[in-house]
């Protein structure tokens, strides 16, 4: 409701600039001059080409941010890899330590080594 609120505001003030700035003015763009147009084309004209400059700078930014966040989710993924992998080494460790200390004291060999 309040952006419905704020256009109509908007549209209010740019018809009122529109009906005092009436007057005809010339463009001249290098080689290309563009006659009679009223000022507040102009004026509205170049407003809207800087909105559009300015949102092509913020979608570049964004573009870049996604990037680089994405990049950092990335090297977090493997790190988490990385820790998962050393908690089975561990695991793998002392899995073989005790059957180290099996073999050592005596005991039987477990179901499938016993072949080896």
């Amino acid at each position: 409701m309040l952006s419905i609120l704020f256009s109509v505001i908007f549209g209010l003030a740019i018809g009122y600039f529109a009906t005092q700035n009436t007057s005809p003015v010339t463009i001249q763009l290098g080689e290309l001059r563009i006659e009679n147009v009223p000022l507040y084309i102009a004026t509205i004209g170049s407003l809207i080409l800087g909105f559009f400059i300015a949102w092509i700078f913020y979608l570049a930014r964004t573009v870049s941010s996604t990037f680089t966040i994405y990049g950092k989710d990335q090297l977090v993924k493997r790190t988490d890899t990385a820790a998962d992998l050393e908690r089975r080494i561990r695991q793998l460790e002392s899995e073989n330590t005790r059957l180290r200390s099996n073999i050592v004291s005596g005991a039987e060999y477990p179901a499938g080594l016993a072949s080896s």
